[in-house]
Formats: structure tokens, sequence, C-alpha cells
């Protein structure tokens, strides 16, 4: 694979997309995935399976490879989705280099204990953006840290504790944007940030801030 895990080939993206999915299907309740998370990965790479060989079966046209392409990008942002959230973020601590390994990562980050546990609060702000879009500023990483997932929810009642933050992403830049759906226009966000070093262990939690999504 390149820098990023997603392999650039479709053909290597399919065999790495059908591995991911086989690991999360096995280890998606140890890990906290929601079901409803987990089926929909198996569909979207269904979808996308299908796409792939009528794409590349002799009479394909170009309607077939862009249907292919929408098909790919559903399903890759799905993956990105569960990685950050249940592999990269971990909030059960519950991930393993073999789990990795099983999901066609690599396990190299998981198994290095030189690196301290992070003990900084994330300072950060919020601003809007364009249209359903909030900016989440904060410092760039330290050294040796992945960035800084941010665990959110929107719409609902104000949250009494950060376990109430059932979302999340993992922040790789200073300055990342969240967009959102139409039908969350006029809700409001609540999130916070936690620092998570090459272990992948999370520092504590910033305090709950809030915006509304405009």
């Amino acid at each position: 694979m390149s820098n990023d895990f997603i392999p650039a080939s479709e053909a290597e993206f399919l065999s790495f997309a059908t591995t991911f999915n086989a690991g999360v299907t096995a280890h998606g309740t140890l890990l906290g995935i929601p079901a409803v998370l987990q089926t929909g990965n198996t569909a979207k790479l269904t979808a996308y399976t299908a796409a792939y060989h009528i794409a590349e079966s002799p009479n394909a046209g170009k309607l077939d490879r862009e249907d292919r392409r929408e098909k790919r990008e559903d399903l890759t942002k799905n993956i990105r989705k569960i990685k950050n959230a249940y592999l990269d973020a971990d909030p059960l601590d519950a991930v393993t280099p073999e789990i990795l390994m099983d999901c066609g990562l690599p396990a190299k980050d998981r198994i290095r204990t030189d690196i301290p546990d992070p003990v900084e609060v994330v300072p950060f702000t919020l601003e809007g953006g364009e249209y359903l879009q909030i900016i989440v500023n904060h410092p760039a990483r330290p050294p040796r840290y992945n960035g800084a997932v941010a665990r959110y929810k929107a719409g609902g009642p104000a949250p009494a504790t950060h376990k109430e933050l059932t979302e999340s992403k993992l922040l790789t830049r200073p300055r990342e944007i969240l967009t959102f759906e139409d039908t969350q226009l006029g809700q409001t966000l609540y999130i916070a940030l936690y620092w998570q070093n090459e272990k992948g262990r999370l520092g504590p939690p910033s305090p709950i801030q809030a915006r509304v999504i405009a």
C-alpha cells in the first residue's frame, strides 16, 4: 500500500475492502462497532463488487466505470469512518495487532512500547464554514501523535458526560472541516477532542463545546 492505507488500483482495492469487511464482521462486536455500520459496510462492498465486475467486462462503457467510481467512493467513506472511529480511536481499548492484520491494516503502531500516553488536553475552537460545515481548529499534532480524536454528536439534549458523544473521527490537520447532512441543519453539534499517540492511546478529554450547524 501507499502512505494512504487505501490501495490505488481497483483490483487491489477490492481485495483490501473484502479483507477489511471480513475483519470488521469478525471483530465488530468486540470493538463496539454498531451492527448497522457493519451491515452497511457489507452492503456497500456488495454493491462495489458488482459494479467492479461490470466495469471490467469487455462491453463496459463510460457509465459503468462511473458507477464503479461512485460505489468505490461510497465504500471508501464507510471504511474510513470505521477505521477512524473504532480502530484508530479504539474507544473500548480492544484493538490488537492481530485484529488490525485481520482487517488488512499494518499493526506496527500497536506494538511499540516506548511512547508515553498523552497527558495534555487539546485546546480547540469552532467556527462556521460553508453551508452545513463546522471548522475545528486545534494545535498541530505533537511528535509521535496520530492526531486529535474528535468525539461528538449532533442534535438532541446537551450531553451530561463525554460517554454520550457517540460519533468519532481522527483529525490529522490543525484545521479540519466537519460536514453534515441537510437533515441536521439547525441542530447543535457537541464535540470534545482527545490527543491520540502512535500506540492509539488517548489523552484526557477536552471540555465539551457546542455550535449550531448552519
